[in-house]
C-alpha cells in the first residue's frame, strides 16, 4: 500500500467532472482515473490514518472495510444516479461495532469534512445513553467541557426532537435538557480543498480523534 501524499487536483476535478456527468456513459472510460487519483489514494489514507490512530491508543480504522464505494444504492431512492459524487471512508471501532462511534472522512471539492462520533444512533443504544445523561448528567457535562477546551462543538447533526423524549419528561429542565433530543452526538471540522490535497490530512484526522476521544469514549462505555 503507497504512503498518502494527499489527493491531487486532478481528484477533485474528477469529482466536479462527475456531478456533472452522473452517468455510467461518461464513468466508464474514467474508471481507471477514478481508481488511480481517488480510490487508490483514499485507501492510502485510510491505511495511515489506521496506522497513526492504532500508534495513538485510539482503536479507530480497519483499511478491509473502512472506505465507502461510489456506486449509490439506488433500489429505494427516487434520485436514481448510479454515483456519489464525493470520496468517504470510515474509521469504525477495530471490533468490527461500527454502530459504536467512530471518524468519517468526506472528501468533496469545496464541502470536505471529518467527523467523529455516534451517528443516527439506533434505538436501544441511543435509550442507553439518555439513560446515562440521566443518571450522571455531571459526567456528560464533564465530555462536554472537554470537547470545548478542545475547541470542538457537540452537535445532534439534524433536526432534533421537537419534545423531550418519552421516559425523560422530568429532566425538561435539566442544563442538559436539549441533549436528550438528540439522535446523533458528533463533532465535526470542516476541511479545505488544500487540507485534502495535502500529506498532514492524516495529522488532522488523527488530531481531530485524540481530540474527540471523550466523546468517544463516553459513548464506548455506556
Amino acid at each position: 500500500m503507497a504512503t498518502f501524499e494527499g489527493f491531487s487536483p486532478q481528484a477533485l476535478r474528477f469529482l466536479r467532472d462527475l456531478a456533472k456527468n452522473n452517468d455510467r456513459a461518461w464513468f466508464n472510460p474514467r474508471k481507471e482515473i477514478y481508481q488511480k487519483e481517488l480510490l487508490e489514494p483514499l485507501q492510502a489514507l485510510v491505511a495511515d490514518s489506521t496506522a497513526a490512530l492504532h500508534k495513538a491508543k485510539i482503536p479507530l480504522g480497519d483499511p478491509k472495510r473502512s472506505t465507502f464505494r461510489i456506486y449509490r444504492d439506488v433500489r429505494f431512492s427516487a434520485d436514481k444516479s448510479p454515483y456519489k459524487t464525493n470520496a468517504g471512508a470510515y474509521l469504525a471501532r477495530e471490533d468490527g461495532s461500527d454502530a459504536r462511534g467512530g471518524l468519517y472522512i468526506h472528501i468533496q471539492p469545496k464541502q470536505s469534512f471529518m467527523a467523529a462520533g455516534f451517528y443516527e444512533i439506533d434505538k436501544a443504544l441511543l435509550t442507553r445513553w439518555r439513560q446515562a445523561m440521566a443518571a450522571d448528567p455531571k459526567a456528560f457535562e464533564t465530555m462536554m467541557r472537554a470537547l470545548e477546551r478542545a475547541d470542538l462543538q457537540l452537535s445532534g447533526h439534524g433536526e432534533a426532537l421537537k419534545r423531550m423524549p418519552r421516559g425523560f419528561e422530568a429532566y425538561t429542565d435539566s442544563r442538559i435538557a436539549k441533549y436528550f433530543r438528540f439522535g446523533s452526538f458528533i463533532t465535526s471540522e470542516p476541511l479545505s480543498d488544500d487540507d485534502v490535497m495535502s500529506p498532514q490530512l492524516v495529522q488532522r484526522i488523527v488530531s481531530l480523534a485524540k481530540r474527540a476521544k471523550p466523546l468517544l469514549q463516553y459513548g464506548w462505555n455506556i
